[in-house]
This record gives C-alpha cells, structure tokens and sequence, in this order.
C-alpha cells in the first residue's frame, strides 16, 4: 500500500471527511489491469486518489464506494473483463473489497453551564468530538473543561455560524439566556446537522416555533429541532437531564439498530 493513501485517509479524517477504500482481494493473473492489493481511496465528495484499474470497472467501485460511505457498510463486488455486454475485453476478473470509513461524530454544545460540563463528559466517553461555545471566559475554559477537544469564547450564534456542520454533526444548545438559545437555533435550523436540540420548557418551544416560522423557515426544518432535547425520564439534576440528552442523540445515531437484537447473553 502506498503511504500516500494513508496519508490522503490521516488528512481526509482529521478534516472530519467520509471515505473508503477499494482493494482488489482477488484477481486472475492475466486480463485485469491492476492485480491483488491494488488500491484506492473514494471521498464522500465522490473525488478518489489511487487506481485500481480505471475505465468502467473503477468507476463502478467509486459508486460502490459512495454507497458503502452512506450505508457505512462494507461489500465486496465482482467486475468481469470478459468482453459481454456492459464488460470490458482484457478476458479476466477481480473481486473489490470496498470499506467505509466514518470520520468522528461532532458533538457542537452552545453554553459552557451546568448542563454542558456532564453532557460534554459523556460525549467523550462515547467517541465524539467535542466542541464548546459560550461568551464568557469564566465558563468556557480548559480548566473547566479539560477533556473537550475544542473551546470557542465568543458570541454563541456567531461562533456557530463559522463552524461546518455536516451530518455526523450534533448540535446542544444550553446556553444562559433564551435569547442566546434561539440565535443559535437560527443558526443551525437549515444545516444538515443529525441532531439539533434546544434545552426548552413548553411554552419556550411554542415561542420559538413561532419566530421561525415567521421568518420563513419551512416546517420540513422546524420538525427537525428537538424542543425540549432530551428523553423524559424524570431528570432532575443536571447530571440527569445530560443523560436524558445523550440518550436522544444516541436514539439519532444509531437509528438503524433500534429494535434489532444487540445482545450476546440471553
């Protein structure tokens, strides 16, 4: 393998990029262009650097591959060169493992309050990125925040509105002030983000609903943001309501898993 594709995967994942590799597993001898172990790297943006053989056959595994990216599911794909219909001539075969890659999910939290502190602990414990935003130095610091990857002291929505939001992205928004809480929805409403909550009581989302829908947001957009976040369970404290958070976007994330049978141990 070339150490240039690792570098191209080290550098797509630090930027937070999908992507996946294509590898020839297996290959006739003659009549295939590239032979085992050949490889290549397919971005989420459908660009690719490597080859494994070009022509027709590569730019099917491309495809294969930005399906695997959004599936985030591996395959393994034949492609014949036996000269049929759809086939190219060189009279061989290979098999193509295609692997997806996801870069970390983003957890963006908007406050650096009582809230904040236990939410953002759980979501290092669970893998994410973290990242905090909040205007006040007192609050929003390592000292405070030791295990967070990101501190951003600044104007909440502001600050936001410079950071990408893709679809691995998850956005808290627990800041100190309704005011603060509503900007930064404004911000994200419309972004492709997987997950928006808004730490809320009933009457505060009715509210807020309200001033985005006079804005001329589309009720396709209001139906995504989470008014109050988090699953109801009761909780009191802010260890609790964190919990009650992290459960919701867990439901999110893993959507495609609930109501399947995770467990080993019967």
């Amino acid at each position: 393998m070339s150490s240039e594709i690792l570098y191209k995967a080290l550098h797509a994942s630090q930027k937070g990029q999908n992507y996946a590799f294509a590898t020839i597993t297996e290959a006739t001898l003659k009549g295939t262009p590239r032979k085992m172990g050949a490889k290549m790297i397919v971005f989420d943006d459908g660009t690719s650097f490597g080859t494994i053989g070009g022509g027709r056959n590569e730019k099917a595994a491309i495809a294969e591959c930005l399906k695997a990216i959004q599936k985030q599911r591996p395959a393994t794909v034949t492609y014949n060169y036996f000269g049929r219909k759809g086939e190219s001539v060189c009279g061989g075969q290979m098999k193509v493992f295609i692997e997806p890659f996801a870069a970390k999910d983003h957890l963006i939290i908007c406050g650096a309050g009582h809230i904040a502190l236990p939410l953002s602990a759980i979501g290092k414990i669970l893998g994410f990125n973290v990242t905090i935003i909040d205007d006040r130095k007192a609050f929003a610091n390592k000292g405070r925040f030791p295990h967070v990857d990101k501190i951003i002291v600044g104007n909440h929505a502001d600050e936001l509105a410079k950071l990408s939001i893709k679809s691995n992205t998850y956005v808290g928004i627990v800041t100190q002030g309704n005011e603060f809480d509503f900007e930064c929805l404004k911000v994200v409403i419309k972004s492709p983000a997987a997950y928006i909550g808004v730490i809320s009581s009933k009457p505060k989302r009715v509210k807020f609903l309200g001033r985005l829908k006079s804005a001329g947001i589309e009720l396709k957009y209001l139906k995504r943001a989470q008014i109050p976040m988090g699953f109801d369970i009761g909780a009191q404290t802010p260890e609790e309501i964190a919990v009650s958070i992290m459960a919701e976007i867990l439901a999110v994330k893993n959507k495609s898993y609930i109501g399947t049978d995770k467990f080993l141990d019967k």
